[in-house]
């Protein structure tokens, strides 16, 4: 069984950028190594067997003349005689002329020590290889086979006149030991120049990786400094290389998020405390005044009416927490239907028509429109947008809830005479827990009715919005996808 260690080894995931950049530009020179020197080789190969056939072929020919003199009984020139001195000495080639049934016609002095060689051809077309393993050092050949006369046409290839019966052939073998033995020596120091250079390769690659990650590194200390006290941070600042910068920037980019989330969520705990203290700290008070002495009946009843109605307040305030915390963390499912809104704006109207008339206040609706949605969510969000307007327009005002068609959105609106509101709370009217001012304030009020209009639109794919002129009044706005 392999170890822990063992396996992370092999585990190519969890190596460092510094050991992959090294083992890529290992092997990227060792490629280019390797096909260097394979086409050097097969170049070199090439070479020294096109030098063997040509010498071989050269010596044939020397001999195809001497042997042709030598059948017109002519006398032999100078450079026969050479030649025959040559081929005492020189133990690298030897011949063989051999009659159509194969026997042996004429041959050089030294054909015992090619005796293997020249048996091996066995008469097969064209340059025949052989390697005598027998002999140590091993032996290598090369045996050519030359026709010099068939009836009734000339010689082939050594173009010599009749010797003989057609199909007398004229064969010859090489030595080329030195030269393979050459080879042999050139791939041992070719492997080994192959060897050094994927290790120089790698040595040398882990070290310009090493340098090259440097700025990673410094990066990561940077940011192994950072803490939540020190979200204001910024790294981006410092003289990064450019591809770094992109990093860089980025994580300041999400260090700016975490700061504002981590404000908003240290502003939203000291709301939500203070937000559940106010109807506690109301339920306590209540319940200590009517205990501490002997209270008649109406006492108590107000008493309780106090505590039932701060309890209420609780409840809706969790509620309000609860919903807005299955929204953020997507638990929230959607039951879609179709939704007439003039349908909906009926049942609502019909639903605020009696506190509307104690507020002296008009409601009004107009507008058709269809739209998919979660009815009881929508009819939620269109609750809280009316229990505004009605909460903060004055007596003789009109709340107008509306909607239309606009290309690919589906736009409502609800609409107050109100006192407005200052444009420097507009972008945080839908946060909780956010007070513009003591006009946005009410004991009825969970300060959460608007963030959970947000969600509510964001849930179904739309957004919600608010525009305001101090004086005239205010217009809260849902868009939702048109389907």
């Amino acid at each position: 069984m392999f170890s822990k260690s063992a396996i992370k080894l092999f585990a190519a995931g969890r190596w460092s950028l510094t050991a992959r950049v090294s083992l890529f530009f290992g092997i990227a020179t060792a490629v280019i190594v390797v096909g260097v020197s394979v086409m050097m080789y097969s170049e070199l190969v090439e070479q020294l067997r096109d030098k063997e056939e040509t010498e071989l072929r050269d010596d044939l020919q020397i001999q195809r003349d001497v042997l042709e003199h030598v059948a017109r009984k002519q006398v032999p020139s100078q450079w026969q005689h050479e030649w025959g001195e040559y081929q005492e000495n020189y133990q690298k080639f030897a011949w063989q002329l051999l009659a159509p049934d194969r026997r042996v016609l004429a041959a050089s002095s030294n054909t015992a020590v090619f005796g293997d060689a020249l048996a091996h051809a066995a008469m097969r077309p064209g340059f025949v290889r052989w390697a005598d393993r027998s002999r140590q050092p091993v032996r290598y050949y090369l045996v050519l086979d030359a026709v010099v006369d068939r009836p009734g046409r000339e010689a082939e290839r050594l173009g010599a006149p009749p010797l003989g019966p057609g199909g007398t052939v004229l064969r010859g073998v090489l030595d080329v030991s030195q030269d393979q033995h050459v080879l042999s020596a050139y791939r041992a120091r070719l492997a080994g120049v192959i060897a050094l250079a994927i290790v120089l390769s790698g040595g040398a690659g882990w070290l310009l990786a090493r340098r090259g990650l440097a700025p990673v590194r410094a990066i990561s200390r940077e940011i192994g400094r950072i803490n939540a006290e020190k979200l204001h941070a910024r790294i981006a600042s410092e003289a990064w290389p450019s591809d770094l910068r992109v990093l860089a920037s980025a994580f300041d980019d999400m260090l700016a998020r975490l700061e504002q989330s981590f404000e908003q969520l240290t502003r939203f705990s000291s709301d939500l405390a203070h937000e559940f203290r106010s109807p506690i700290n109301n339920l306590v008070a209540a319940a200590s005044v009517t205990l501490a002495r002997a209270r008649d009946p109406a006492e108590y009843q107000n008493t309780l009416e106090v505590v039932v109605e701060e309890g209420q307040r609780l409840s809706r305030m969790v509620s309000s927490m609860l919903f807005l915390a299955r929204a953020d963390n997507a638990g929230q499912h959607l039951h879609l239907e179709r939704v007439a809104l003039a349908d909906e704006f009926r049942k609502l109207a019909d639903f605020y028509e009696i506190a509307a008339e104690e507020l002296g206040v008009t409601l009004t609706t107009h507008g058709e429109a269809e739209l998919a949605a979660d009815p009881v969510l929508l009819r939620r969000a269109l609750s809280n947008l009316l229990t505004n307007a009605l909460r903060y327009t004055p007596r003789g005002g009109t709340v107008r809830l509306s909607a239309a068609r606009e290309r690919d959105a589906v736009v409502i609106a609800v609409s107050d005479d109100g006192g407005g509101i200052a444009a420097e709370h507009l972008p945080f009217l839908f946060d909780r827990f956010y007070r513009a001012d003591a006009a946005r304030s009410s004991a009825d009020s969970t300060g959460l009715g608007l963030a959970v209009v947000r969600s509510i639109a964001e849930l179904h794919g739309g957004t919600a919005e608010v525009t305001s002129t101090q004086g005239t009044g205010s217009t809260f706005t849902l868009r939702f996808p048109a389907t």
